[in-house]
């Protein structure tokens, strides 16, 4: 793969990370949260297994417990950005869940037992007064759906950690990677049937929505990833990954849409260069402590 089409590939699944706000917002009209996330993830498991169907055989009880773990993390942070969705805009929810990157830096921090660097503590405290212009409904107050979105950054920085650490055992392989969806679409869809009103999707529009997260957002967004990752540097990908709060607000405006105010958009801006800032400083890091460094 050159590095033109692994960065166009990139580019796509970006923009379709971006647009899986709107397609939540559009499948939350007729479907309850936790069947969505069900749908979505049971969906991206049925192809990913038919893709690669080699991959599921001569599972062992590790496959299966790092699954486990990794799956309900994303069935819980997928929940929580349904949820959050509710009552916030898909475009406010695009630049609350891209703060995952400071959230792993203080994760990070605290479970290495070390004080911040500085450059976490400036973005973090950027970050909380970007927050506030995008969200807060009164004095220091921020809605509902905005706590929500940011417990969705926070346990998204909770599951690239624990990946990573796997990873780095070769814990983590194709057929786990396969299996945490399935493990996520069976919660969404068990906890549905259970605690929510028995709902699917009704009209073409909120079919083509779920699909479309499960497809793209999901199992196109898994293949490409880990190929484009073999040809593009660290701070390539960094740069692309901030641009999916940018598709968001895009996609947000042009198919349901909704325009920030001035503050909000201020907000928006502030939040978006701390995680900029936050993701290039960890990507140099990364290339540094890698042999040969970049390349």
């Amino acid at each position: 793969m050159t590095r033109t089409k692994a960065f166009l590939l990139m580019l796509i699944v970006t923009a379709g990370w971006g647009a899986s706000y709107m397609w939540m917002k559009i499948a939350l009209t007729g479907v309850h949260p936790l069947m969505v996330v069900g749908l979505r993830f049971m969906i991206a498991f049925i192809a990913m297994a038919i893709v690669f169907p080699k991959a599921l055989m001569k599972t062992t009880k590790r496959d299966c417990g790092i699954s486990f773990v990794l799956g309900l993390l994303l069935f819980l942070l997928f929940t929580s950005v349904v949820v959050g969705l509710k009552t916030t805009s898909a475009s406010t929810a695009g630049f609350l869940t891209s703060t995952t990157a400071i959230f792993v830096a203080i994760f990070d921090a605290i479970l290495h037992r070390r004080w911040p660097g500085r450059l976490t503590v400036v973005t973090t405290v950027t970050v909380i007064v970007g927050l506030y212009l995008l969200t807060a409904s009164g004095p220091m107050v921020l809605n509902r759906g905005a706590l929500f979105c940011l417990g969705t950054a926070a346990l998204y920085a909770v599951y690239i950690l624990l990946s990573n650490h796997w990873a780095k055992k070769r814990q983590v392989t194709l057929k786990v990677s396969i299996l945490q969806l399935g493990v996520a679409g069976g919660l969404g869809m068990g906890t549905g049937f259970l605690f929510e009103p028995v709902t699917f999707p009704t009209t073409v529009k909120q079919w083509g929505a779920i699909l479309a997260l499960g497809l793209i957002c999901s199992a196109f967004g898994f293949m490409v990833q880990p190929l484009a990752q073999r040809v593009l540097d660290p701070e390539t990908i960094s740069l692309i990954f901030s641009l999916e709060p940018l598709f968001a607000a895009l996609f947000a405006f042009l198919v349901l849409g909704e325009v920030l105010t001035g503050r909000e958009a201020v907000g928006a801006a502030i939040i978006f260069m701390s995680v900029v800032v936050a993701q290039v400083a960890k990507a140099r890091a990364v290339s540094k402590m890698s042999p040969g460094g970049q390349k």
